[in-house]
């Protein structure tokens, strides 16, 4: 009973040395990543990266059975029930944020590199008609997508990812792939369109390497997608920075949205109409809308401001990284 009491009540000073942590990301930045997170990922590492399956999934199963037991538990009315929820809690609490969580907290890469949220429509223009460009010139050089299991198209990106265990699970949460904290897994969905698959699995890596932000992460994915000496993994981060930015023309700039289409090539044209029909299977279903609740609130609380918006703030990383890039060429021509 001791014990589990220094437990529950060490739930109250966590909260607020993670508050204060928020608002001082000097303390992350000059300790975290490198002293504690980089080790903490050697040993997950070590342990869990030979065993095939996503170790993570599996413990998350055991983690809700436990809370609901608990919170069952708790309309006993007994204070040794709510002494047990809160000890739970606690130890989930601090696991989750020392072992990853605090990466949230780290100065954002928008912060350091000064990337700007907003942009003028010529420079969309600009760096969605180069994505065009670079798109179509991969069409020749690609394999058949659908033709490439799991191994091969992983082995692409030279990266040690796992297949989800609930692939379903996900598809009605619109979930294409996610990172476990607790095992420092990288965890991808194998039923989404294997277009998507090569830059989720940047995306998820980069959530591993400690970059949490949802926009970061997305834009380390392009980038590391788009730099590979792989077609199909150049395909696939083209691809999916094609999607962002024709949403962007789409809501801000609807009757512009076939000038950039007709520029694209067929197979480019195909994908994006199966990518529309697959996910319009899944989206706006009740577990989607509630997923997209429950992550949203667990973005802002860890000081995301925008929330499950976070995703399409990639568009303005990838934006401004292109017109820097152009202005860096001529400027040296």
């Amino acid at each position: 009973m001791k014990i589990k009491s220094i437990f529950a009540l060490a739930l109250i000073p966590q909260i607020l040395l993670v508050n204060f942590i928020k608002n001082n990301p000097s303390i992350i930045d000059d300790y975290y990543p490198e002293y504690l997170y980089s080790n903490i990922l050697k040993i997950n590492s070590f342990i869990y990266s030979s065993i095939n399956i996503p170790v993570g999934e599996i413990l998350y199963v055991i983690l809700i059975i436990t809370l609901i037991y608990l919170v069952y538990r708790v309309f006993s009315f007994k204070l040794n029930d709510l002494v047990n929820i809160l000890a739970f809690i606690s130890i989930v609490y601090f696991i989750f944020y020392s072992f990853w969580g605090l990466n949230y907290f780290k100065t954002s890469i928008s912060y350091e590199l000064n990337i700007k949220n907003d942009y003028k429509f010529e420079e969309l223009d600009n760096t969605l008609n180069l994505i065009i460009n670079n798109i179509n010139e991969e069409v020749p050089l690609l394999q058949d997508f659908n033709k490439l299991d799991f191994i091969e198209i992983t082995s692409m990106t030279n990266l040690n990812v796992k297949q989800s265990l609930v692939p379903s699970i996900l598809l009605f949460q619109t979930v294409s792939g996610h990172f476990i904290p607790f095992t420092s897994e990288s965890v991808v969905n194998f039923d989404i369109p294997k277009v998507d698959l090569p830059v989720v699995i940047f995306h998820e890596y980069a959530h591993q390497m400690g970059y949490a932000d949802e926009a970061e992460a997305s834009f380390i994915g392009f980038m590391k997608a788009v730099e590979s000496n792989n077609a199909n993994v150049r395909y696939s981060g083209y691809f999916n920075a094609l999607l962002n930015l024709l949403n962007e023309i789409n809501k801000n700039h609807k009757e512009r949205l076939e000038d950039y289409t007709s520029k694209l090539n067929k197979k480019v044209i195909s994908d994006i109409k199966y990518n529309n029909e697959f996910w319009s299977k899944y989206y706006n279903n009740f577990f989607d809308r509630a997923a997209d609740y429950v992550y949203d609130l667990y973005l802002k609380s860890n000081k995301q401001e925008y929330g499950i918006l976070s995703y399409g703030k990639v568009s303005s990383f990838i934006i401004d990284y292109y017109q820097r890039d152009q202005l860096d060429k001529l400027f040296n021509e």
